[in-house]
């Protein structure tokens, strides 16, 4: 797919995607997001890719929902046809085999923040604040986000975000749990990037790839034993891989990994 707001580059194994409409705060349109969501596919398609930042151009990172057609500009941005569909957004977003890290350049507000809950980790520059600010525009919280920002942070502060809708800081989104770390503006992205290689480099990508699925799966595990039980089914899978045999001996002697390991394409068959 051709992007127009959305930005895609490659270092090694990391690739960067920039929402890229400063002009507007980075706010989102419908050909925006879809941009956003084919970006996402192609990158987590590409299996010289291992890791992944989202960020924004500017000062900042999405200022929700692009709101220049006054009124209707919520319904603009989810359609009536795509009103169902959209509910699978969250799934399509948790499927995804390789990691995200979320870099807030600046303000995250409404679905500038919702769309980013389903990453894995998120880090937040000095300068940024974020919002759920929904219930101050006569709106609700969507994305699935009262589903999942509890099960981040907790339901009371969620309850919180959600119930009045104003702005936190960085430090206080750190203090919340919603980021994992806040840096100083000019750090941002090299914190990101750096996180970003380490996990690349140092991690198999076929192993990062299962422990992301377990971890989104068990999300709605309610039964303990079933989660071990796949727990165990997956690592007994992996342990016929020669990414372990690498890993072993690597640490042995003392040497940077050299996976053989890509993904897609070497997840093994789990059912």
């Amino acid at each position: 797919m051709e992007h127009k707001d959305i930005l895609v580059e490659k270092d090694g194994y990391v690739a960067v995607i920039t929402l890229n409409r400063p002009d507007h705060l980075n706010a989102l349109t419908l050909s925006m997001q879809d941009e956003l969501i084919s970006a996402l596919q192609e990158v987590d398609a590409d299996p010289e890719v291992r890791a992944m930042v989202v960020t924004g151009a500017g000062r900042a990172f999405c200022a929700g929902i692009d709101m220049s057609s006054g009124a209707t500009a919520a319904d603009d941005t989810v359609p009536q046809d795509l009103r169902e569909e959209k509910a699978s957004t969250v799934k399509l977003l948790f499927s995804l085999a390789k990691p995200v890290i979320v870099a807030y350049n600046g303000a995250a507000v409404g679905v500038g923040l919702t769309m980013t809950l389903p990453f894995d980790i998120r880090i937040a520059a000095e300068s940024a604040k974020l919002s759920l600010a929904f219930v101050r525009r006569g709106l609700l919280p969507e994305l699935a986000c009262p589903w999942l920002l509890p099960k981040i942070i907790g339901i009371s502060r969620a309850a919180e975000l959600m119930y009045t809708g104003r702005a936190i800081t960085a430090r206080e989104a750190l203090e919340f749990g919603l980021v994992s770390r806040v840096v100083p503006d000019e750090e941002l992205m090299p914190t990101a990037l750096g996180l970003a290689e380490e996990i690349a480099e140092n991690c198999a990508p076929v192993s990062v790839s299962l422990t992301k699925k377990m971890l989104y799966d068990f999300l709605a595990e309610t039964d303990v034993e079933r989660a071990e039980k796949t727990n165990h089914r997956y690592l007994d899978r992996i342990m016929t891989h020669p990414d372990v045999v690498e890993g072993i001996m690597s640490f042995m002697q003392k040497r940077k990994p050299e996976w053989s390991g890509k993904v897609p394409g070497d997840i093994p068959e789990l059912d």
